[in-house]
């Protein structure tokens, strides 16, 4: 498809005059992520100039989109639609596009398993299974099919506000791919600062009994845990559970990384197997200013005084590395900046270093490396390449 076909066909299923052949074309073409960033902008300017779009609705679109497959298959064409059908789920996500940027305000949408979801987008999977695109620009309620307003989202807050009266637990799995960082106010009070790659799992609401549990299912959160003497909260993080009333720690357990680490701020917490039953004279107390981690190949914990400021920094944005091997340097800048990198100096990745960043892109990065081991790199989109 050329540039100018494109817009034509895009235009032309908008102004519902679209063949079954043009639009068979344009899902096919829109498989292409590059292609779909061309659709979005060109559905955002068509629904900003054209006043027939103000009123877009996004409902009534899929719907009436369903409505035209139904009958072509009760008109047996069957062998021609077969592959339009396929494209279905895909189109209707590609169309709340344009419903996306008509309603910033309004309610976020609900987008089907089958959907297209950009790999840097922030999602919340729901206990039905539905999964919300959440946007870090505007301000939106987060609402359940029931209408049932959830959460309520501005910027990169996502807030739970007050418990409720429920005696069931639903849970809500909220993930952050890399080069974002999020937070996530918990029906408690609780906040939940969730760094990047990170995938998050915790209820609603907390009910009255038993501890307030959640789980970090992979990535880095630092937590600001609101006191209830009465329900202790607990962290699950695959091989450990983390205990605490009400305290401020760092939970890194990224699935590449050797040790799940727990970095305590102020307060108290107990670390014990994720299996165990909690037991204060088994568990592992740690005291404030000390790191806790554990080796998931040797199943053993290690604990030492360390600066605290290391581990929590990247809450403020920025990277600290202190006697860091440059391979697990590595594995923070691709989170951190989105990026892929492949090192095949194989001699550099034992090398140790200290440096700190905060606003630097990621060429600024690697040229400040540059400045003191003369290293030599290609990039190209995000992908970086170090000879």
């Amino acid at each position: 498809m050329t540039k100018i076909s494109n817009k034509k066909i895009i235009g032309k299923y908008l102004d519902s005059d679209a063949s079954e052949a043009e639009v068979e074309q344009l899902m096919k073409w829109l498989k292409k992520k590059s292609n779909q960033v061309i659709y979005k902008d060109f559905i955002q300017t068509k629904l900003l100039i054209d006043n027939k779009y103000k009123s877009f609705a996004y409902q009534e679109a899929s719907i009436a989109f369903l409505e035209e497959i139904k009958l072509m298959k009760r008109n047996k064409i069957k062998k021609r639609c077969s592959h339009w059908l396929k494209y279905a789920a895909i189109f209707i996500a590609l169309l709340g596009f344009g419903y996306f940027f008509m309603n910033q305000n309004r309610a976020l949408p609900i987008i089907e398993n089958d959907s297209v979801i950009a790999k840097d987008a922030i999602t919340l999977e729901l206990e039905n299974g539905d999964v919300k695109i959440i946007n870090s620009n505007g301000e939106e309620k987060v609402v359940s099919k029931t209408g049932e307003v959830i959460a309520e989202h501005k910027g990169d807050i996502l807030n739970y506000g007050k418990e409720n009266s429920s005696k069931k637990l639903v849970y809500n799995t909220l993930t952050i791919p890399n080069g974002k960082k999020f937070q996530v106010v918990l029906s408690d009070g609780t906040t939940v600062h969730l760094n990047v790659g990170s995938s998050f799992k915790y209820p609603e609401h907390f009910i009255d009994t038993g501890n307030r549990q959640v789980y970090l299912l992979e990535g880095e959160a630092y937590f600001e845990v609101a006191k209830d003497a009465r329900h202790p909260f607990v962290v699950n993080s695959n091989a450990i559970n983390v205990r605490v009333l009400g305290t401020e720690f760092n939970l890194s357990s990224y699935p590449e990384d050797e040790a799940i680490n727990t970095v305590l701020i102020e307060g108290a917490v107990c670390i014990y197997g994720k299996k165990e039953i909690y037991n204060k004279a088994a568990s592992l107390e740690l005291k404030p200013g000390y790191k806790a981690s554990w080796d998931k190949d040797k199943k053993d914990i290690i604990v030492e005084e360390v600066d605290t400021k290391i581990y929590t920094a990247w809450k403020d944005g920025e990277l600290i590395f202190k006697n860091t091997q440059f391979k697990n340097i590595i594995k923070k800048l691709e989170r951190h900046f989105n990026v892929s990198i492949i090192n095949n100096n194989t001699k550099l990745n034992e090398q140790y270093f200290d440096a700190k960043f905060d606003i630097e892109t990621i060429e600024q990065v690697l040229n400040a490396f540059n400045k003191s081991i003369k290293i030599q790199y290609t990039i190209e989109n995000n992908q970086i390449i170090i000879n």
